[in-house]
């Protein structure tokens, strides 16, 4: 279907550029997991007979994991090399119900009412607020009433005036952490879209979740579980 010429491309490159090989090569360092994925997929009821989409997919750690809990799972992300390497990932665990899709929040393909869990972390803040609203409401059209959305990201929680000493700290625990630099964590304060806790829940009210817990951390990150209202 034909977009309008005021519709946001959610495909286009925000940030840093998971396109890029070596990116792609080295984001699991900066992303372990050691069996987080498995505990909470466990402790949002994840079932043999369930189907679910996890958006923003990266190297499909989250997928597989979930692949091996339940029937089906969509992996759907922005980057062809991180799909493709999701792939890999799936085939190497003999894994044959994990599905790519080429897509964004904005873009993505899913079945109406047919999903009973929809995963995300560290994708929505890609779109500007405007288009989250638009990408939350398509998630809540593509579950079943009763379906639950995670999602966990870089949000705010610190209020305007306490951003400046906020955001040097997150820099300065990144840089401690994790393989990031200061250039790649300031890149991602200034040019991608991270919003406030309160724009978040709002937004996650609005496009028809009842909002089922919130838990921020740091300042800087923040868990949501919501469920689809009937």
């Amino acid at each position: 279907m034909q977009r309008p010429d005021w519709y946001y491309d959610d495909l286009k490159q925000v940030g840093t550029d998971f396109a890029d090989a070596a990116e792609v090569a080295t984001y699991d360092e900066r992303q372990a997991d050691s069996g987080e994925d498995l505990t909470f997929l466990k402790k949002l009821g994840l079932g043999t007979s369930d189907i679910m989409a996890d958006i923003g997919c990266g190297t499909g750690l989250l997928a597989c994991t979930a692949a091996a809990l339940c029937r089906e799972v969509h992996a759907v992300d922005v980057s062809l090399p991180m799909l493709a390497a999701t792939r890999r990932r799936a085939a190497a665990k003999g894994l044959a119900n994990v599905t790519t899709q080429h897509a964004g929040f904005l873009s993505l393909d899913l079945p109406a009412a047919g999903l009973d869990l929809i995963t995300t972390k560290f994708a929505l803040h890609h779109l500007p607020d405007q288009w989250k609203g638009v990408a939350l409401d398509r998630l809540a059209r593509a579950l079943k009433p009763g379906g639950k959305l995670f999602i966990r990201d870089v949000v705010f929680s610190c209020t305007s005036a306490e951003l400046p000493s906020t955001a040097e700290g997150w820099i300065d625990w990144m840089i401690a952490n994790t393989g990031y630099d200061r250039a790649t964590v300031a890149c991602h304060i200034r040019d991608e879209h991270s919003t406030y806790g309160w724009i978040m829940e709002g937004l996650i009210k609005q496009a028809g979740f009842e909002l089922v817990s919130a838990e921020y951390s740091n300042g800087v990150y923040a868990d949501y579980i919501a469920v689809r209202s009937a």
